[in-house]
């Protein structure tokens, strides 16, 4: 069956952090949010358009994306793949240790490559170590030595139930600051972090890279031409709530952005077009307030953390209440976002959030008060947090 959209051109820029350019090929829809029974195909039209006035070559990929706690787009995780970032200085001889677990795909076997990268200063290499994950590979070697920096993989067990546990020997041979370190497998696979040794820890468990093909992997445009692109879903035999990916359309040609220390910067202007799928029937509609702060008194704000702890994307508004000791509501604070009124959140994500009093409210007296912030994702109820704070 094949799907086809209405066009509605929303650009959606995926250049580098430091890029203010134009991006002039653009996806429509920029967003397909479909429903789909398990182990089936569909193929949907989606338009790639070029609006600038020069002939783009373009790349199409898929790739895992996330959002993280601020709301924010991150675009830089391995596919099929987890990453440890490690925020902090490293010494001469200092070693550190991470262990992850991954659960085998039924043949009982997965290939696994990694890469790492230090920051300041750069040193870019590969996690040495067995390149395969199974019960065979158990007890492969002993960390590699010397050098500025190494990463070794070992594979210390596999369970009964296709449970692997990876080792990452880090060794460090000189001072740096700053590590990142990926592993991506060769399929899908589930990946829990077990120790991280103070590192940041992303994977996406629920990605659904692995189901789409475009049916172009690489396009001419002519200045102005619009192309359509059939993208085929195949779901597997049994999954339940969202999965996701994203389908960048990226230019070949680099885009000078700017100049910094007489060095030019440059990107590859690239737009995404985010790919949502859901088992119709499966949906779990649940949420929890993690933290509530009242950050500041003058003017009011409050900060409030929801985790969305069902299996499916959120859609979620918000608003506080200050309620005095007479059960009086004194203030109220509602969330706002670039003009929205509300906020999207993945499953098992949190979001961390910023409320601030509307205008016209007056200043708290000194006095003793509860911050009431509840959540609406359209669940059977709200989810609420309550804090108390003291205005001095």
């Amino acid at each position: 069956m094949i799907r086809r959209w209405q066009t509605t051109t929303i650009t959606l820029m995926l250049v580098a952090a430091l890029s203010l350019s134009v991006v002039a090929i653009r996806w429509s829809p920029n967003e397909l949010d479909v429903v789909q029974d398990p182990a089936t195909t569909a193929t949907y039209l989606l338009q790639l358009q070029n609006e600038s006035d020069e002939s783009a070559q373009v790349n199409i990929y898929v790739s895992d994306w996330q959002r993280d706690e601020d709301g924010v787009n991150d675009l830089s995780l391995p596919r099929n793949g987890a990453r440890w970032i490690l925020e902090r200085a490293f010494s001469v001889g200092d070693t550190a240790q991470i262990r992850y677990a991954v659960r085998l795909p039924f043949a009982g076997t997965v290939g696994v490559d990694g890469s790492f990268r230090s920051w300041t200063p750069q040193v870019i290499d590969g996690v040495t170590g067995p390149v395969e994950v199974a019960a065979g590979s158990i007890g492969d070697g002993g960390p590699t030595s010397g050098g500025t920096l190494s990463v070794h993989r070992s594979i210390e067990s596999v369970d009964a139930s296709g449970i692997a546990t990876i080792l990452l020997e880090i060794r460090s041979g000189a001072e740096f600051y700053g590590l990142t370190i990926e592993e991506t497998f060769a399929q899908g696979v589930e990946v829990t972090g077990l120790e991280d040794a103070g590192a940041r820890f992303d994977t996406i468990n629920r990605s659904s890279a692995d189901w789409v093909t475009a049916s172009a992997d690489q396009v001419a445009l002519a200045p102005g031409e619009s192309r359509e692109i059939e993208l085929a879903v195949t779901t597997p035999q049994a999954f339940n709530g969202t999965y996701w990916c994203i389908v960048h359309a990226e230019s070949q040609a680099l885009q000078v952005i700017g100049e910094v220390s007489g060095t030019q910067i440059v990107s590859r202007p690239s737009v995404g077009l985010k790919v949502l799928v859901t088992a119709a029937g499966t949906e779990i509609m649940t949420g929890e307030v993690v933290d509530v702060r009242v950050v500041e008194a003058v003017p009011l704000t409050i900060q409030s953390q929801f985790r969305n702890t069902g299996n499916v994307q959120h859609v979620v508004t918000a608003e506080a209440e200050v309620i005095d000791t007479t059960g009086t509501v004194v203030a109220r604070l509602m969330f706002s976002e670039f003009g929205r009124d509300y906020f999207r959140i993945l499953p098992g994500s949190t979001r961390m959030i910023s409320m601030s009093a509307i205008e016209g409210t007056a200043e708290l007296p000194s006095g003793i008060y509860q911050a009431v912030v509840s959540f609406d994702f359209g669940g059977d109820s709200l989810v609420v947090g309550v804090k108390g704070f003291r205005v001095p």
